[in-house]
Order: structure tokens, then C-alpha cells, then sequence
């Protein structure tokens, strides 16, 4: 249930309801708005109790929640969220997000190689996999902590926020203490253990969808991220298992649109991951920024043939740069932006 209360209503009103729900053994949470105060409630919402609330001072609206993720749905929190990641990266807003770096950490050398590009085609956070889940067990899984410390060296030089993969609890620790915002892979989406651990650490957090994960699922695990306290939640979108082999996984960019009419959180798209083929990013790219995602997670590589991993999937820098162009020249006609060239 949620409670939305009137333009006029001062704290003392709110704290009322507040304390009035408490009584009846439930527990509100306010969310501040430009206008308006929406409490979601935390409990049963008896029959009693709706009409109870409905009475008091300055409440003009008590809705009920017809889904299970109360605190990801978008009847409790009508605004869209932003997620700050680092000092200035932000997701959810006026401005588009871009994600970028390689899908394996191979050197310093390799993250330096990148940085022009990064300032050019004005990417927002870094990303690089440093510690990385592979479904075969001969497949580059990465350096470990030393792909941190370049990650972080990278971060130093280029300004930009790390985000990186937590690939289970055990990793969490090391990882956490490197990188500015963590992510969740389509693997772990519903290994609840790990989403409360990496909440936990109140970093954000870039939840993808699991392979055969629905939107309500997908949103109940962003749901139980939320639950545990922390509000910055990231939504990414990076393709489905179905019977199609043109493409390492099918891209559901009718999910985006849809996700928006539910959830306020914000949205990303990763075509690579997505398609698994470099020649589709740049059309699935501008897609999905014209479907309503509010960023785009994008691999990039010096030289895409010889990556140790993900390479096929991977942009050159040069690709990167012309793509960046072709999003800011689509960006106005959805009402977003880029930032400048740095």
C-alpha cells in the first residue's frame, strides 16, 4: 500500500501517518518528492487500516499494490530515480550513461590504450572484467585483484568511476574495496545470498536480467536489493536465451519500454553481451536509446582480435568514437543528451 500525502502537508502531518501506521503494527517509508510525500507501507494493509489512513490529515490518495515488488514498482515511486556512481556519473537522468572498457582486463598497457577513446566518445563510468565468470572452465577468467589495481590506476588517470562484477561473496570484499559501483551478473540474479551481501555495502548496484529471468523476476531480485536498505539499483538489459543462434543470446529491446511502465529504476541496455557480435552493437545501440534506456553498457578493445576474451562482441576504439557521435545526433530527438568530449 501506498500512502500519498498533499502539497500542504507539513512533517508534523507525515510523522502522524507515520505514527498511526506503527500503531497498527506496520512501518512507512517516505519518499520526498518535488511536490509531493508518498509513504509505502511496510505490512498488512487490512481493509481497516486503508480506511483508517484515508481519514487523516492532508492524505489524498491510498493505493494498493497490485505486484510483489512494492519498493521497485513504479505506483510506489511515480519519479524516476537517479543512481550516482563516483563523484559525477549519473544514471536515470536527463543525461544518457555510458559504460565502457573491455570484457577482460589484460594489462595496464590495454587500459591506457583506451583512454583517448574514453574522453572522446565521452564514456561516464569505466568498466573491465577483472575477476570473470566463465561458463567453461578453459575460458580467460581474468587477473584477479591485479586487474583491480590497473582498474583503479585507470580511474586515476582518466577520472571516470569503476564498475565491476562481483562473481560470488567470496569475491565481494576485494572487489568491493576497488570499485565505485558493483554488478550483479545474469548467473546471480536470483542468488539471494549475494544480492543481500553486495547491498550490504551501499555502493550501487547494476542488476542483469538473467537469461530466462521474466520482468517480474528480474524485478523481484531488485526488489530484495532494495528491502535490504539500499536504494541504488541499476537495471541492465543484455539479451535472453531462446532458440535463435544468429546471435550469442536474443536482444529484448521490447523490454525496455516495458520495464519503464513498471519500475522507476533506471535502465541500461548491453548490446555485446546482447548480440555477441561487434558489426550489430551500433544498430542495437541506437535501438534501445530510442526504446527509452538510459544508457548503454559497451565493450572496447585495442585490437578486438587478439582479446583474450569477448573479442568478437568487442568495439575498436575508433568504432567507439563514431557510435558515441551517432547516439548525442538521436539523443534530442528522445529528449536526452551526452556530456561534451572530455
Amino acid at each position: 500500500m501506498v500512502i500519498v500525502m498533499g502539497a500542504n502537508a507539513t512533517p508534523a502531518d507525515i510523522d502522524h501517518v507515520l505514527a498511526r501506521l506503527q500503531e497498527q503494527g506496520c512501518r512507512g517509508e517516505r519518499t520526498v518528492g518535488v511536490e509531493r510525500t508518498i509513504i509505502t507501507v511496510v505490512g498488512p494493509a487490512t481493509p481497516a487500516l486503508q480506511e483508517d489512513v484515508r481519514l487523516l490529515p492532508h492524505v489524498v490518495g491510498v493505493v494498493l499494490l497490485g505486484k510483489s515488488y512494492d519498493r521497485a514498482s513504479l505506483d510506489s515511486h511515480p519519479e524516476p530515480t537517479t543512481v550516482r556512481i563516483g563523484d559525477a556519473a549519473l544514471i536515470g537522468g536527463e543525461q544518457l550513461a555510458l559504460i565502457v572498457g573491455p570484457g577482460a582486463v589484460e594489462s595496464a598497457a590495454q587500459l591506457s590504450a583506451l583512454a583517448p577513446a574514453l574522453r572522446q566518445g565521452r564514456a561516464t563510468v569505466l568498466m573491465g572484467g577483472a575477476l570473470r565468470p566463465a561458463q567453461s572452465p578453459y575460458a580467460f577468467t581474468g587477473l584477479g585483484e591485479d586487474g583491480l589495481r590497473h582498474l583503479a590506476a585507470a580511474r586515476q588517470a582518466t577520472g571516470l568511476p569503476i564498475l565491476e562484477q562481483v562473481p560470488d561473496i567470496a569475491a565481494l570484499e576485494t572487489v568491493a574495496r576497488y570499485a565505485d559501483a558493483l554488478e550483479i551478473g545474469a548467473h546471480s540474479m536470483t542468488n539471494f545470498g549475494l544480492l543481500e551481501a553486495v547491498a550490504a555495502t551501499g555502493k550501487p548496484i547494476l542488476l542483469r536480467r538473467g537469461l530466462s529471468a521474466t520482468l517480474d523476476e528480474w524485478l523481484l531480485s531488485a526488489e530484495r536489493i532494495l528491502l535490504a536498505g539500499n536504494p541504488n539499483v541499476v537495471l541492465c538489459e543484455a539479451g535472453i536465451r531462446t532458440y535463435e543462434t544468429a546471435t550469442s543470446l536474443t536482444p529484448d529491446i521490447s523490454a525496455i519500454p516495458a520495464l519503464k511502465r513498471l519500475t522507476h529504476l533506471p535502465v541500461l541496455a548491453d548490446p555485446a553481451r546482447a548480440s555477441g557480435r561487434a558489426e550489430l552493437v551500433p544498430d542495437l545501440a541506437l535501438a534501445a536509446i530510442a526504446a527509452g534506456a538510459d544508457g548503454l553498457i559497451l565493450e572496447l578493445h585495442p585490437n578486438p582480435d587478439r582479446a583474450l576474451a569477448d573479442g568478437p562482441q568487442s568495439l575498436t576504439p575508433d568504432q567507439f568514437v563514431a557510435l558515441s557521435a551517432r547516439i548525442a545526433a538521436l539523443a534530442p530527438a528522445v529528449g536526452r543528451s551526452l556530456p561534451p568530449p572530455a
